[in-house]
């Protein structure tokens, strides 16, 4: 018996003795350059290897341009607040889904309260040229705001005192470039052969003033759009003012489905003039029922003014492709231009331009906008009393002067 335990103890230790791997010192030598070569490498290459490694942690750390596009198409898709919340350092509120119904029968331009506030001008020049102030007018006299350069390329700055961007929706750094909007040729040339200037109005019958007259058109925005084709034709330009009402379908209010109506309307008026350059939809904001949107103009009292701008890209959805604007980048260069011309010259006349996720037919042409004038608290007098500044920012930016 203990010879058998004896045997089996041997056993045991020579397989034991098998299993163990022996290192001499030649061997540990050749160990010891093979981690110093290696260590040496990752150091020096060390992003390299662990953006090879780890590619989602690491990879907000490359630099190409088509890797940060990448990045940012996937994000709009997937995270479209989250990436808003990452460029414009601001977080959004959770936004639902609206049913399966498609967002376009949502399209209305009602604005937050916010907007009511008038540009700020904390840090902007007044009544100063200034080297590398950006150029608002050659012989117009500057009276309101200014901002420099160095300012408006600013992409905080832009958002602080140009814009109001609603909740629906985000925008980034590359459309807000201020250098590539102010660069972009918003001129026309003046000729009454033809139409130059289309005025319609989404809504109308439900957009009336304080002292409006019931069923009376000339107490709506329409009544505004005959006042400023008055006055944009004695500039020059030829306007068609459509004054068909697009808010009430077969007898009844239809704020949403209107804009499908009027889209339908004015696709039919630009294939019969060719010409058409500028599309304006003339609306009145709603605002809360104390606030009086009111300046004064020339000794006469004036509703103030709010640029519209639709980028057809939602927090809930991302990029709205069926409703897609090619002249995006156009819409947003033509109210910058003529939000900085107002600016300059009628201080306290314009609100800041608000930006809202959906389409609203701005992409019908490259010089095509929205605009508000006034609220429902603002009497009709003081709504018509803002077309002259209007016309007169209209033209500025129209001519180049």
């Amino acid at each position: 018996m203990k010879n058998k335990l004896r045997q089996w103890k041997q056993l045991n230790e020579a397989m034991a003795h098998r299993s163990t791997i022996v290192i001499n010192w030649k061997e540990w030598i050749a160990i010891g350059i093979m981690l110093f070569v290696l260590t040496g490498y990752l150091l020096h290459s060390k992003e390299t290897f662990v953006q090879r490694l780890l590619p989602g942690l690491t990879f907000q750390q490359t630099h190409t341009m088509q890797a940060q596009e990448i990045a940012k198409d996937v994000m709009r898709s997937v995270f479209p607040g989250l990436l808003y919340a990452g460029e414009t350092g601001q977080v959004l509120e959770e936004q639902s889904i609206e049913s399966e119904i498609p967002d376009y029968f949502y399209q209305d331009e009602t604005t937050d309260a916010v907007a009511e506030q008038s540009p700020g001008n904390a840090n902007a020049a007044e009544n100063v040229d200034i080297n590398g102030t950006i150029p608002v007018s050659g012989a117009a006299q500057i009276t309101g705001i200014q901002y420099t350069r160095e300012q408006l390329t600013d992409f905080q700055f832009m958002l602080d005192h140009c814009y109001v961007v609603d909740s629906t929706t985000y925008v980034n750094r590359e459309e807000m470039n201020a250098d590539a909007l102010l660069s972009m040729d918003m001129t026309m040339q003046q000729d009454a052969s033809d139409y130059q200037i289309l005025i319609y109005h989404t809504h109308s019958s439900t957009e009336e003033f304080a002292d409006s007259r019931p069923g009376v058109l000339e107490d709506t925005p329409i009544g505004l759009g005959d006042t400023l084709t008055k006055l944009l034709e004695a500039y020059g330009y030829k306007v068609y003012h459509d004054r068909t009402v697009y808010d009430q379908i077969d007898g009844k209010t239809d704020r949403n489905y209107a804009y499908t109506a009027s889209g339908e309307a004015i696709d039919k008026i630009l294939a019969e003039h060719p010409s058409i350059e500028v599309v304006i939809d003339l609306h009145r904001d709603g605002v809360n029922e104390n606030t009086h949107l009111v300046t004064e103009i020339n000794g006469k009292p004036t509703a103030k003014i709010m640029f519209f701008n639709g980028v057809s890209r939602t927090t809930s959805n991302g990029e709205l492709e069926y409703l897609a604007n090619p002249n995006r980048q156009a819409n947003l260069a033509f109210s910058l231009q003529m939000y900085l011309k107002g600016s300059a010259e009628y201080p306290d006349f314009l609100r800041r331009i608000y930006i809202k996720g959906y389409q609203y037919n701005l992409d019908r042409r490259p010089k095509a906008t929205l605009i508000e004038v006034g609220g429902q608290t603002n009497t009709v007098e003081e709504a018509n009393n803002a077309m002259e500044p209007l016309a007169d920012i209209l033209h500025q930016v129209l001519s180049g002067k």
